[in-house]
Order: C-alpha cells, then structure tokens, then sequence
C-alpha cells in the first residue's frame, strides 16, 4: 500500500491527513468518507472564518497530484479561463461564419466546467 497526503482546502484555510491504499482514487476515496464521518478530528490551519470544503487533492509521496474532488463552484471557477477563450471564439468565429469549431470547443470547456470531460 501507498502512503497518500490529502489536502482539504477551503478559500479561508487548510488541512492535511494521509492515507494508506493501493491507489489514488481510493485514497480519495477514504478521505472524503473520513471528512463525511469525522470532519472535527481535521486540524485546519486558519487564515481566517471557517468556510465549506470546496477540493480535495490527493498527492503522491512525491508531491503529485494524483486524484482529487471539488465541488460545482470550484470546478466552475477552474474552468472560467477555458470558458472565456471558447465563448470569446465563438463571437469571434460568429463573425467570420465559421461557428461549427468554436462551439465544439464551447462545448468541450462546458463539459470540463461541469467536472467531465469531452
């Protein structure tokens, strides 16, 4: 078995804890039931009022990620950048009468923004 370091994060503070398994999403896997049964036995470090966890990554003994979790609005705030550039396409592309490509891309960055990918 593995040694994984999870990483409970929220925009105002931290946690970590690891976790033995043979792989990553297993690990993810037992650190979110832990955080669904034991929340209060994480010691976050502060940089201010407590807030929801909105990610979880699991990182390797080498420091890579190498699962991980977030919520909607994470996710979404990850995807923002792509969404930009594929709807600035799409009005680009709108304009010069070639849409069918841009809103394949829009469709791709959507998918990924919604935690899948396309």
């Amino acid at each position: 078995m593995k040694t994984y370091t999870a990483h409970f994060r929220t925009d105002a503070d931290f946690a970590t804890r690891e976790f033995k398994a043979k792989t990553a999403h297993r690990a993810l896997a037992l650190a979110c039931e832990f955080f669904d049964n034991d929340p209060l036995d994480l010691t976050f470090a502060s940089y201010g009022d407590g807030m929801p966890v909105n990610e979880i990554v699991i990182n390797d003994a080498d420091g890579n990620e190498r699962a991980g979790w977030r919520d909607d609005d994470m996710r979404l705030r990850r995807g923002a950048p792509e969404l930009l550039e594929a709807a600035e396409a799409v009005v680009y592309r709108w304009e010069r009468g070639d849409l069918a490509a841009a809103v394949r891309d829009l469709e791709a960055a959507i998918a990924k923004a919604k935690g899948g990918a396309k």
